[in-house]
């Protein structure tokens, strides 16, 4: 079924924890719009669903995050989806919404070596809540999409480069 108007946009950002897509994110939004919602996987996990795990309820937390996104898009609103989604969870989903999306979609997966998650983390008030151990665990590598395009942002990658760059790709007619 498709979703959303053909002048929406959906603009995914995936990769591990810590690698700056909540960042480009935050910077993204106000840019695109103030009819954008910002769906961040990590509310849905931790706050909505109460797990601070990250297997708990995974399917659960997959099927929430792409319903809503779907509703925003059919409402006629951007969507920037940000989280790790990995391949185990999110690969069928994410691409079930990208073919069914009328607009533009364009999706970034950071690809950032363990090590660069963890100086970046260092960086931010979330350190305080949990350490390297945490990363370390939840650290999958690169994990490109087997079926969809994805922009690879790497580590020399700034945000403002970044945001520059999405707003070039969804740029509209």
């Amino acid at each position: 079924m498709p979703t959303g108007a053909a002048s929406t946009r959906l603009v995914v950002l995936r990769g591990p924890s810590a690698s700056g897509k909540t960042t480009a994110a935050l910077a993204l939004r106000p840019l695109l719009g103030p009819k954008t919602a910002l769906i961040h996987q990590d509310y849905f996990r931790r706050e909505l669903l109460h797990s601070d795990e990250r297997l708990k309820r995974a399917a659960d937390a997959a099927a929430l995050i792409i319903a809503t996104a779907r509703q925003a898009l059919d409402r006629g609103y951007d969507v920037i989806l940000d989280g790790i989604f990995n391949l185990r969870d999110y690969a069928d989903a994410l691409e079930q919404l990208a073919n069914d999306h009328a607009g533009t979609t364009r999706i970034y997966a950071f690809d950032l070596p363990l090590d660069e998650t963890i100086r970046r983390h260092a960086t931010r008030p979330l350190s305080a809540e949990f350490g390297d151990d945490k990363l370390r665990d939840w650290y999958d590598g690169w994990q490109p999409l087997p079926r969809l395009a994805e922009t690879r942002v790497t580590a020399d990658v700034t945000t403002d480069k970044l945001v520059a760059m999405i707003l070039r790709d969804v740029e509209r007619p």
